[in-house]
């Protein structure tokens, strides 16, 4: 009888979540349209190169590999559109809620929790926008949410282990954020695994300088081929901004001033970006700190008032949630998961630029959509007790 009421539960579930989901994506259309964005050109010119020469374009195009190649694919079934494949990311978007839904559910062992995540990860609108245009952001936000659905069912069996894997070296070739995701699943692992790595000197004493050696190495490839530093000597806080200067949507306030920076004449490398650190610490401390602020906080100085007043109130709201979540869920791994996504991010975004729509924030939604839905049903729970006790 409990699990017959469970199964009509989730069932109900599911059905609002799908209306939701239709009701969304139709606003999404009325808004928007299927929007052709400056980078949505480059990926469709990119996917054309592809399907003329059988091979990708530039080196870099490897970290995008699976969107491109899908929308080379597609391409090829319907050359003078992508209205199909915007259907597909949007539908692969859809069964990525369903991911979390299933996730938080789990962790939470309610599905009050699955379907409170859903919710909010169908709401967010600065995130759930990008179906509708050709980019790569809205496929890699899919992935990361069935990579959490995996690791919160991981119980380090060799099915497991495969499917990690998969969804990893999808993560890389998505986006180039995806090695926040490969790093953070190390970091669940290891925490996964704290018990028997602390009975064991020798797993510690070979595993955890290989990971260190790994992950410099992944650090350098990703920082030789893009010089972060450039933005820097810019004064940058958001990417281009020197580029439109007079413009209508140029922000004083999204630069700074670069008078009495030191630069070195060094290839693109990690010890470039150390190098640039140490010669202009506070520069890069002020610019830095700027650039998390605005990553956090979602808002612009190019924004409407009441568009940034919706927005502040919209994540403090989902930062409640988030550390309510926080506090009542049963899986450290995953808890643990969340923040060292957080915190890569932040930190990948500190030392490079954000963007000016807040897409750089997609990385760390899944987590914080998690713990979030989490949040909401301790709230509901709670709630419910103190009215039987009255």
């Amino acid at each position: 009888m409990h699990d017959q009421r469970k199964y009509s539960i989730q069932v109900y579930h599911f059905a609002i979540l799908l209306l939701l989901w239709i009701v969304v994506h139709i606003l999404l259309v009325h808004q928007y349209g299927l929007r052709n964005l400056h980078d949505a050109v480059s990926y469709i010119r990119r996917a054309d190169y592809l399907l003329a020469h059988g091979r990708l374009e530039d080196p870099q195009d490897i970290f995008y590999a699976v969107p491109i190649s899908l929308m080379a694919l597609f391409r090829w079934l319907s050359p003078t559109q992508l209205v199909a494949y915007l259907f597909f990311q949007s539908v692969i978007s859809g069964l990525a809620t369903v991911a979390l839904y299933r996730a938080a559910a789990r962790v939470f062992n309610n599905p009050l929790a699955g379907f409170a995540a859903g919710i909010i990860f169908l709401l967010w609108w600065d995130n759930i926008q990008w179906n509708t245009t050709t980019m790569t952001e809205s496929l890699a936000c899919s992935v990361i949410c069935f990579t959490l659905y995996r690791l919160t069912r991981f119980t380090g069996s060799v099915k497991d282990y495969g499917w990690i894997i998969v969804l990893l070296a999808l993560n890389f070739f998505t986006r180039p954020t995806g090695i926040v995701i490969i790093v953070a699943t190390l970091a669940f692992l290891l925490h996964y695994y704290r018990h028997d790595i602390r009975r064991n000197s020798k797993v510690m004493l070979v595993g955890i300088p290989c990971l260190l050696v790994l992950a410099y190495i992944s650090a350098d490839q990703m920082f030789s081929k893009w010089d972060f530093t450039e933005q820097y000597q810019k004064g940058n806080i958001v990417t281009y901004m020197d580029v439109i200067e007079g413009g209508d949507l140029y922000s004083s306030e999204m630069r700074l001033d670069t008078s009495g920076i030191i630069v070195t004449q060094q290839e693109p490398s990690v010890w470039k970006i150390v190098t640039f650190i140490v010669n202009n610490p506070v520069h890069f401390a002020k610019a830095a700190c700027l650039k998390v602020y605005y990553l956090m906080t979602g808002i612009r100085s190019y924004y409407s008032t009441l568009h940034n007043l919706y927005t502040l109130i919209w994540m403090t709201l989902i930062y409640i949630l988030y550390y309510t979540g926080w506090r009542s869920i049963t899986n450290p791994s995953i808890r643990f998961f969340t923040i060292v996504v957080v915190i890569l991010n932040g930190c990948l975004i500190a030392i490079s630029t954000i963007d000016w729509d807040n897409r750089f924030y997609i990385p760390m939604e899944p987590g914080i959509v998690l713990l979030a839905g989490g949040g909401v049903a301790y709230i509901v729970d709670r709630v419910k007790a103190r009215r039987v006790s009255q």
